[in-house]
C-alpha cells in the first residue's frame, strides 16, 4: 500500500490522499466502492506511484 499525499510549499492548498494497492476490488471495502468509504483508491501491479497515476491525481483531486 501507497499513500501519497501533496500540498503546495506554503500548505493553503492540500490535495486529498491518494491510496494505491494492488488489487482492484480490495476485501476491507466489502461491497463499497473505494470511493463510497471516502478514499481515492488506484490500483495497479506494484502499488508504485506512476507518472500516470500521479497525473491523474493532480488533475483530478480537489483542493481541501
Amino acid at each position: 500500500m501507497t499513500v501519497g499525499l501533496a500540498c503546495n510549499s506554503d500548505g493553503s492548498e492540500k490535495l486529498e490522499p491518494i491510496f494505491i494497492g494492488k488489487a482492484s476490488k480490495p476485501w476491507c471495502f466489502k461491497k463499497q466502492s473505494p470511493e463510497q468509504c471516502g478514499f481515492y483508491y488506484r490500483n495497479n501491479s506494484k502499488a508504485w506511484m506512476t507518472s500516470s497515476l500521479f497525473e491523474e491525481y493532480v488533475l483530478v483531486s480537489p483542493v481541501v
